[in-house]
């Protein structure tokens, strides 16, 4: 004889066998949680993985680094991070070099910009060329072709005008400084937009109207006023003084030192003990350089004197 159980004693059992599956698929869960947790996702990673997600359109493509020589780094949310031969940089990207850092980037085959040492830059796009906002250091242009390059810094603009090869330097006094090398330049300031010839430079102070246009010097001026060579031992350094073009950047071992606009220049330099050697080295506009070197020596403090004590009525 064969019992069967009470529908009311089947749908309890099959309840609890429901209620124990889901359990012990819970506990699997947790356990894969805690017992097996998930490596911490670095900041780049995430960065690579919104990069992924989110591809640049080819349109917003801007320059692509042809050369990186030292430090050379770009600002992206917040960070700066290194950029190296083959980069693309993008639209409102920031640029900087560090001193001895250099780079060269390219915005086709006939259009480049050479980014010298501690040089600060933000990049942007035009509809047929680009636009650099030069916020300091120089930066070195050439246009072969017939696209559009446009360098602002502090309230003045720089253009090509067709073919051209032409040099924008704005320095920590306000002043900015454009020379053609090659073809002609449009150098707008104060209200005033005047046209460089090739082999010409100009200049702008805070913002004003440019000077007329000038030729650029065959020679690099540079004029030192060394200290005395011989220093005292109770001095830990000294000045060293000179003349140069205002549009000149002139460092002193390595150093940069602001040129005034009557291009009078003052560096101090600390002195150690012994042969100290001082190197005064200045670029113009269009890249040619001059230097010049002293030593000076700083004396050590005198020997210490201990007295005698002598009887001088001892015969």
């Amino acid at each position: 004889m064969t019992t069967t159980a009470p529908p009311s004693r089947k749908l309890g059992t099959t309840l609890l066998v429901a209620v124990g599956l889901l359990a012990l698929g819970a506990a699997a869960v947790v356990s894969r949680r805690f017992l097996n947790p998930r490596p911490a996702t670095s900041t780049a990673a995430v960065a690579a993985a919104v990069a992924a997600l989110h591809p640049t359109p080819a349109d917003e493509a801007l320059f692509r680094v042809s050369a990186a020589i030292g430090t050379v780094e770009v600002q992206r949310g917040g960070l700066w991070l290194p950029i190296k031969k083959g980069d693309t940089l993008t639209r409102s990207d920031v640029v900087r070099t560090a001193a001895g850092g250099r780079a060269v980037l390219g915005l086709s085959a006939g259009t480049e910009i050479e980014l010298r040492e501690r040089v600060e830059i933000e990049l942007d796009r035009l509809a047929r060329g680009a636009t650099v906002d030069l916020r300091r250091g120089k930066v070195v242009a050439r246009v072969s072709g017939s696209e559009g390059l446009e360098i602002t810094s502090r309230d003045t603009r720089t253009a090509n005008e067709g073919p051209a090869h032409f040099v924008v330097l704005s320095d920590e006094r306000g002043r900015v400084s454009v020379a053609a090398l090659s073809g002609q330049a449009r150098f707008t300031a104060g209200g005033k937009s005047l046209t460089l010839p090739e082999g010409t430079q100009s200049s702008s102070e805070g913002g004003a109207a440019p000077s007329d246009p000038e030729r650029i010097p065959e020679e690099v001026l540079l004029e030192v006023v060394w200290p005395a060579a011989e220093q005292r031992h109770g001095v830990s350094e000294t000045e060293v003084q000179g003349h140069a073009a205002p549009s000149t950047v002139v460092t002193v071992n390595g150093a940069p030192t602001t040129v005034g606009a009557d291009g009078h220049f003052t560096a101090t330099v600390p002195l150690r003990t012994g042969k100290n050697t001082v190197d005064v080295a200045a670029e113009d506009l269009s890249g040619r350089t001059r230097q010049t070197s002293a030593t000076l020596v700083r004396h050590g403090a005198p020997p210490a004197l201990t007295p005698e004590v002598t009887d001088l009525w001892k015969k």
